[in-house]
């Protein structure tokens, strides 16, 4: 009776490893047994030992076999079951006599090049081709910002032809097999390598992967399968977005191609706020300016407001040059919350020149705050 096989101590793994801890296990002892790649003087060991991993591999891999090796301990003809399954991969021939199963070559090409080996998939017909987007842009005043706006956008944009249904054969039916395929849309090649003959199958370029040749293009898009059309649009731009900002509107682009999605909609969004204002977040900065008496002894200024009309902001004696005062809730709303930020007033102070009289008036002033004067 053959000795009992530890698969898991073959791949220095326990026993209740994940199906993650198997593999990066296996790639690891592959990359130290695999027989190119052992650095060692013996190898007909490494040569065992890699089939001994395959082996554990194999195993551990199969729900079915690994059940009844963690019930039994063993797996009845473990050499046979590899032998179907790497028949199954790759027809038999130099990978079953080596490897002794093909459950693991394609881990086997992860560890040596990189990247497991793609399954290729027979497509018939054209690809799909999503259709263009299109651009537009729109400017808002700052009430419009401040409020919101509906608007409609018109333009051109690509549809399906509905002569044709978007195949460009007249009618939708003007049609012959394609020679070169023979109406399959695929051409396949056979070529032999050191592993047994491969098969390649491509999108035949003569009729594009559809099978079939168009003998008379349709009349009305000139078999392009598209025709251009005349489209409306209503969006609203909500209040309080932020200048550059673009709103896309899915589906409404151009018409896709062999079934393919419809382009989209991109709109710019543009806001005109005048030169008074400097947007911050969702508060406004505006500067005015006071004169340094008015400052002193307190004044009251009209801020305009962005809806139109003006707010009156009452200065108090004493005020600083570059002092800010706030109007709550008179700024650009959020376009999250609708909460609308501030108008934030920064007072400029002038001071000009004094006339005789005011000179002589200051310097009574001067003289009671004992102020130093230099002439």
């Amino acid at each position: 009776m053959a000795a009992k096989k530890d698969y898991y101590k073959t791949l220095e793994i326990e026993k209740n490893a994940t199906p993650e801890d198997i593999k990066k296990a296996y790639r690891k002892q592959v990359r130290k047994w695999h027989p190119d790649a052992y650095k060692g003087d013996d190898k007909k060991e490494a040569e065992n030992k890699f089939k001994e991993v395959q082996e554990a591999y194999a195993v551990l891999t199969d729900p079915q076999k690994k059940a009844m090796y963690d019930k039994f301990g063993y797996v009845g003809d473990t050499a046979s079951y590899n032998r179907q399954r790497s028949a199954q991969n790759f027809g038999g021939g130099f990978f079953d006599d080596f490897f002794g199963g093909g459950s693991g070559v394609e881990d086997i090409f992860d560890v040596f090049f990189g990247g497991s080996r793609g399954k290729s998939k027979q497509r018939t017909g054209p690809a799909p081709m999503k259709g263009g987007d299109i651009h537009a842009s729109i400017t808002l005043n700052l009430k419009e910002l401040i409020e919101g706006k509906k608007v409609t956008l018109e333009y051109d944009r690509q549809v399906e032809c509905n002569a044709c249904h978007g195949t460009g054969a007249e009618n939708g039916t003007s049609f012959r097999t394609c020679p070169t395929c023979n109406g399959s849309g695929n051409i396949t090649e056979e070529h032999r390598s050191p592993f047994g003959f491969v098969t390649n199958t491509r999108v035949c370029s003569t009729c594009g992967g559809s099978g079939k040749i168009i003998e008379n293009k349709c009349s009305k898009c000139a078999g392009k399968g598209r025709t251009k059309q005349n489209h409306k649009v209503s969006v609203t731009i909500p209040a309080g977005v932020e200048n550059g900002s673009t709103i896309r509107l899915t589906n409404h682009g151009n018409a896709g191609l062999n079934g393919g999605q419809n382009g989209n909609l991109y709109i710019s969004v543009k806001t005109n706020i005048p030169k008074e204002f400097v947007r911050s977040n969702n508060d406004l900065l505006f500067n005015s300016s006071v004169d340094y008496i008015e400052a002193v002894l307190g004044t009251a200024v009209d801020v305009p407001l962005p809806e139109g009309g003006t707010e009156t902001l009452k200065i108090p004696s004493g005020t600083n040059p570059g002092q800010v005062f706030r109007l709550k809730n008179f700024g650009i709303p959020s376009v999250r919350t609708g909460k609308r930020g501030d108008i934030i007033v920064s007072i400029d102070i002038k001071i000009s020149k004094p006339g005789r009289k005011e000179k002589k008036l200051l310097k009574e002033v001067a003289s009671l705050r004992k102020a130093k004067i230099v002439e």
